[in-house]
C-alpha cells in the first residue's frame, strides 16, 4: 500500500507555494491573461521552484517527480492553471534536454533563468503545424512555440536515417498565432533558419519514456489542480446563489454535479500521486501509469470545468467568474503537444497505447 502522507519537506513546499499562489496569482487572473506570466517566472525562480524535480549539481533541488507535482497542483489550485502553466512552460525542453542529451549547464541555465529554451508544439493551430519536423532539401521548417523571446529552440525532426531532437538558436518570429486559452502564455509561429542534430531519439529507450512521462505529470498536474480548483469554486457559489428560497447546492440535480465533480478531481490527485511515486521509485511500469494518468485527466478536465461552467449559469461565461478560463486554459494544455485525437510527437507513446 503506498503512503500519500507528506513529509515536514513537502508541507513546507505546499504552504510555500500556496501563500505564492493566493498573493501573487489568485486575484491578478485577469491582469495576468492580459500582461503576460514574465515577472512571476522571475519570482519563482528565485524562491527555487524552477528546477524542484532536477539533481543539486544542475542547479535543481534534489527531489523529484512527486514534488514537482505539488507544486504544479497547488499553484493551479490556489492561484490558476494558466498562469502556472505559462510560468513553467520551459519545464517541457528542460526535461528532453535533461533525458535525451545530458546536457548539464544548458539545463543548469535554464533553472537559473540565464538561458530561455522552448520546446515545439504541435499541430493544434491548424493543420500545417506538426510536432515533428520533416528534414528535406531546401524545405521550410516552420513551428510553433510558446515563449516570448526564446534563445533556443528545441524540437523533434526525421529525415531518411530516423527521429532525431535538433536544437536551433537562428530563427524568425513569423506572427503571434490566436488562441482561445492560455492568453498569458502567447504562442508565436517561428520559422527556423539554421540548427543542429544534438540527439538520436530511440522511442522504445529508458530515457525516451522518462522523458514522455515527465510530460504527462507536467500537463496532468496542472488539469489536476484545475479540476480541484472549478470544483470548490463552483460548490462556493452553489451555496451562496439561492433559488426556490434555498442555495442551489440543495437542489438534487445541482448536488449530484457537485459530487461527482469532487469525487473525480479527487481521483485524479490519487492517480497523480501514485504515477509520480512510481516514477521516483523506478518501477518497472512508470510509463504506463503516467499514460494512464493523463489519459483520466483527460477526461477529469473536460467534465469538471466544463459542469463548473454549468453549475455557475449565464454567469459562468463571463468574466466576472474565473470558471469560463478555467474551461479555455485546460483546453489548450491538455493539447500542449499534440491533440489528444492525433497523439503526434511529443506524446506520441500514447498511441499505441490508445
Amino acid at each position: 500500500m503506498i503512503d500519500f502522507s507528506l513529509n515536514e519537506n513537502q508541507d513546507l513546499l505546499v504552504k510555500t507555494v500556496e501563500d505564492f499562489a493566493k498573493k501573487e496569482i489568485r486575484e491578478k487572473i485577469r491582469e495576468i491573461e492580459e500582461k503576460g506570466a514574465n515577472e512571476l517566472r522571475k519570482k519563482v525562480l528565485e524562491l527555487g521552484l524552477g528546477g524542484v524535480e532536477f539533481p543539486e549539481n544542475v542547479g535543481g533541488a534534489g527531489m523529484g517527480m512527486l514534488e514537482r507535482a505539488l507544486v504544479l497542483k497547488t499553484m493551479s489550485e490556489k492561484g490558476d492553471g494558466g498562469t502556472t502553466y505559462s510560468i513553467f512552460s520551459f519545464l517541457p525542453a528542460l526535461y528532453a534536454v535533461f533525458e535525451l542529451t545530458q546536457n548539464q549547464e544548458l539545463v543548469k541555465n535554464s533553472i537559473e533563468g540565464k538561458t530561455k529554451i522552448a520546446l515545439a508544439k504541435a499541430g493544434i493551430y491548424y493543420d500545417g503545424v506538426q510536432t515533428k519536423a520533416k528534414i528535406k532539401e531546401q524545405s521550410k521548417i516552420v513551428l510553433v512555440v510558446e515563449e516570448e523571446k526564446p534563445q533556443i529552440i528545441l524540437f523533434f525532426a526525421e529525415d531518411k536515417d530516423g527521429l532525431y531532437l535538433c536544437s536551433s538558436s537562428e530563427f524568425e518570429i513569423k506572427r503571434k498565432i490566436f488562441r482561445s486559452g492560455l492568453l498569458s502564455s502567447p504562442a508565436y509561429e517561428v520559422e527556423i533558419k539554421s540548427f543542429e542534430k544534438i540527439s538520436d531519439v530511440q522511442t522504445q529507450s529508458q530515457n525516451w519514456r522518462r522523458f514522455v512521462a515527465r510530460i504527462q505529470v507536467f500537463l496532468s498536474s496542472i488539469v489536476a489542480g484545475i479540476s480541484k480548483c472549478a470544483a470548490d469554486y463552483a460548490l462556493e457559489y452553489a451555496l451562496e446563489r439561492v433559488a426556490f428560497e434555498r442555495p442551489i447546492a440543495y437542489h438534487q440535480a445541482i448536488s449530484f454535479m457537485l459530487a461527482d465533480m469532487d469525487i473525480l478531481s479527487t481521483s485524479l490527485e490519487h492517480i497523480l500521486f501514485k504515477a509520480c511515486w512510481e516514477f521516483d521509485n523506478q518501477k518497472e511500469n512508470f510509463d504506463d501509469t503516467a499514460t494512464e494518468l493523463f489519459l483520466e485527466a483527460l477526461d477529469v478536465g473536460k467534465k469538471v470545468t466544463s459542469d463548473a461552467v454549468q453549475v455557475l449559469g449565464g454567469h459562468g461565461y463571463i468574466k466576472d467568474h474565473p470558471t469560463e478560463k478555467w474551461m479555455r486554459d485546460f483546453q489548450d494544455i491538455i493539447n500542449a503537444f499534440g491533440s489528444p485525437a492525433r497523439f503526434e510527437g511529443t506524446i506520441k507513446n500514447l498511441e499505441i497505447r490508445i
